[in-house]
């Protein structure tokens, strides 16, 4: 039976699930027709693809790489090269720009190298029409839709993120190809938002009418610690709202003087949030903005900095670049595995390798730990005092770095583990200040066909090990695979070594030189 899953094109090649497994022939053939879910006509033109996913893979072929489209009866037919006791499964997603993509999903039977999928059905996009009102011009409006940031939309990172159109002259508008989830629409004019709703459902509502609300006025004047004004000022007006994300309303530049003056939609003032920043100078937010009570003064704090100079290992390309980072005082520096714990550094400024001096701005006045990082250059760390405005600084970091290499076998056999996933603890050096745990990939590596991995440019020290690895045993009754997911975890030294991990539920061993 095959399960049926309607989800949106952009973000459908990372989308997978975990089921059972099985060889498959040389060559497998799909093949079935597309209709419309409402009137039943089949739908010519439907982009096709199908990724297969190997057995032994802990990740699945995440790459959709056999392709064919419909003809006008709706129909497919689709050939692709499977090696025996490779695949297990199939994904197959159908891309239409008038419908909602589809992904389907199915098991794969060593014995059966074709697939009928017969009827698939598709739903239609759906369109939005609205007027817009409250001025005498309304022509030339920009009016934007945003998917909802709430995990628990299904369509969330998935679905085209945002539409936008443009009013006619009567103020009409609209939006085709949109999905049956929450959006926030917003209306501008030269950037500015004049109109802002926070819900809409395409499914729910077709036509929709907006009056243009009042926008008020916010003045005020930027100045230092000193009183004194600083001109290029940067202010900024954001909406926020229940569903996660936020909308910038409004934006200006301090004058000569200082002063500023903004239009603004009228927003209740737990939603309205104000920022003045400036570089060289601490930003400053102010929340819970009641636009009618804001103080006319807005003053900013002028950074501390730090300036040095470091001596970096010989023989490194001209063109390559070192990187000061900035943590506080009391950062755990400790490795971790868990994407969840994120040291990440406040700053991180860059260099190129042919200036030996650096200087960063912008710090609070005390203590941090600076670390110099790069290519070819192991993490080294000194504790600075930014309150004293050193500009002498020393940071001796010429050593190189080393690499951490090894192989993982299975324990009860001894052969190889190849396409095991093996992921390495980080240090809080390594992390850039907009890392997210989405982005720690870059620590992970899959074995080759000998069970080889190895991480590249580490500084000498220490590193968790993560291994994960399929175990698959052949069901004769089902002529299926039962994949487990085999776990390992160990703590190795980088150095030019190479380790022999072994993995499996005879394993007494850590690791081995």
């Amino acid at each position: 039976m095959i399960n049926t899953l309607i989800i949106p094109s952009i973000l459908l090649l990372f989308l997978w699930s975990s089921s059972g497994i099985c060889q498959t022939p040389d060559n497998t053939t799909f093949h079935g027709i597309f209709v419309d879910a409402g009137d039943g006509h089949p739908i010519p033109e439907v982009l096709v693809r199908v990724a297969a996913e190997k057995i032994e893979q802990v990740y699945p072929d995440r790459e959709f790489a056999h392709a064919t489209v419909t003809d006008t009866k709706g129909t497919f037919s689709l050939t692709i090269p499977n090696e025996s006791q490779t695949y297990y499964a199939f994904s197959l997603m159908a891309l239409h720009p008038l419908y909602q993509a589809k992904l389907l999903r199915k098991e794969m039977s060593p014995s059966k190298s074709k697939y009928n999928l017969r009827r698939i059905a598709l739903r239609p996009t759906l369109p939005l029409q609205g007027n817009v009102s409250g001025e005498k011009n309304v022509d030339g409006l920009v009016v934007n839709l945003k998917m909802h940031d709430k995990s628990a939309d299904f369509f969330r990172a998935a679905a085209p993120i945002e539409h936008a159109v443009k009013t006619d002259p009567t103020g009409n508008f609209h939006f085709t190809e949109l999905y049956p989830i929450e959006y926030t629409l917003t209306i501008s004019r030269s950037g500015l938002i004049i109109a802002f709703v926070e819900s809409i459902n395409p499914q729910k509502q077709t036509q929709i009418s907006i009056h243009l609300p009042k926008l008020e006025m916010l003045r005020g004047t930027v100045v230092d610690a000193q009183e004194r004004p600083i001109a290029g000022a940067h202010i900024h007006v954001t909406r926020h709202i229940e569903t996660g994300h936020s909308v910038s309303l409004s934006s200006a530049q301090t004058d000569a003087v200082g002063n500023f003056q903004m239009e603004v939609l009228e927003t209740q003032p737990r939603w309205l949030s104000l920022e003045v920043s400036k570089k060289g100078y601490f930003s400053r937010v102010y929340e819970n903005v009641d636009i009618g009570k804001m103080p006319p003064i807005l003053p900013l704090k002028k950074g501390e900095s730090v300036k040095g100079r470091v001596i970096l290992p010989q023989n490194i390309p001209s063109d390559e670049r070192y990187t000061v980072k900035m943590f506080p005082i009391d950062a755990q520096m400790e490795p971790s595995l868990n994407p969840l714990v994120l040291h990440r550094p406040i700053l991180s400024r860059h260099f190129p390798v042919t200036e030996s001096a650096f200087g960063v701005g912008g710090l609070f006045a005390e203590k941090y730990i600076l670390c110099i990082v790069g290519d070819s250059i192991s993490a080294t760390r000194i504790d600075v005092d930014a309150s004293t405005n050193p500009e002498d600084v020393l940071v001796v970091a010429d050593q190189p770095t080393t690499i951490l290499q090894g192989r993982v076998f299975w324990a009860d056999t001894g052969k190889p583990v190849h396409n095991a996933v093996v992921s390495r603890s980080w240090y809080p050096w390594e992390l850039q200040p907009y890392d997210m745990s989405m982005t720690l990939d870059r620590f992970e590596v899959e074995t080759d066909l000998h069970g080889k991995f190895k991480f590249h440019n580490l500084t000498e020290a220490h590193y968790q090990l993560h291994i994960r690895a399929v175990h698959t045993v052949l069901e004769a009754a089902t002529e299926s695979y039962q994949r487990t997911l085999i776990h390992k975890q160990v703590e190795v030294p980088a150095s030019r070594t190479e380790y022999r991990i072994y993995i499996g539920r005879r394993d007494g061993t850590s690791f081995a030189k």
